[in-house]
């Protein structure tokens, strides 16, 4: 579904939300669920009257496989370059294993990759502090994982990953802590994009938030404890 002129969320992906920026001639992905989306990226794709391989840039907020997963698949699909920040490529690599998550949820996570087959992916584009695609910034929000990161057009929209997330209502809020590698840097990082200017904020979890979203943020970060 188009959420804002020109930025769609691809409807069914399994895992987190992903979606696409539409440009006259070219396309950019971010984040492509869990394994087995890519398929159901490129029949959206097609659903727009468009080929596949108009994707020209596939962009990852970070490394979890429920962003990353279908990646690789649809590296293969488009032949679109690839982009993660540096401090995640090493995961997006199948190098350096999948954070480690406490409690109830680290032990479903195990049980759940037992039966889920990750296929690994090199990076075309590694992301810093400074980056820049097709008019929209990298910003560094690390946190939930060391390289992860927001996808920001000044004024208008950023989409944040996992470094906060939505309700079904379109009201944002707190990232879950107990996935987060490091809470103290996950806070501060919310903190940053309370300062920020957008109308529009996309989670990678979540309804998104249209409508005066960078005020929103900034009253929920208020009342963080």
């Amino acid at each position: 579904m188009e959420i804002i002129p020109g930025i769609h969320q691809v409807d069914g992906v399994r895992g987190a939300n992903a979606y696409l920026v539409i440009g006259k001639d070219e396309m950019l992905a971010i984040d492509t669920g869990m394994p087995g989306n890519a398929k159901r990226i490129a029949a959206y794709v097609e659903g727009l009257g468009k080929n596949v391989s108009n994707i020209k840039f596939i962009i990852l907020t970070h490394a979890d496989i429920d962003h990353a997963g279908s990646a690789a698949e649809l590296k293969r699909m488009t032949g679109a370059r690839l982009a993660i920040h540096a401090d995640d490529a090493p995961i997006l690599r199948g190098k350096q294993s999948f954070k480690a998550m406490r409690g109830p949820l680290g032990f479903m996570f195990k049980l759940a990759m037992s039966f889920i087959r990750y296929h690994p992916a090199e990076p075309d584009i590694i992301l810093g502090a400074d980056s820049e695609i097709e008019g929209f910034r990298i910003i560094h929000v690390p946190g939930h994982t060391n390289g992860s990161i927001c996808v920001y057009r000044p004024g208008t929209v950023i989409l944040a990953g996992d470094a906060l997330r939505s309700d079904s209502s379109g009201n944002p809020k707190p990232i879950f802590w107990i996935s987060s590698l490091d809470k103290a840097k996950a806070r501060a990082s919310l903190r940053a994009i309370a300062t920020l200017d957008f109308d529009t904020l996309l989670t990678g979890h979540g309804a998104p938030v249209v409508g005066n979203a960078s005020q929103k943020v900034k009253d929920m970060v208020a009342h963080l404890r």
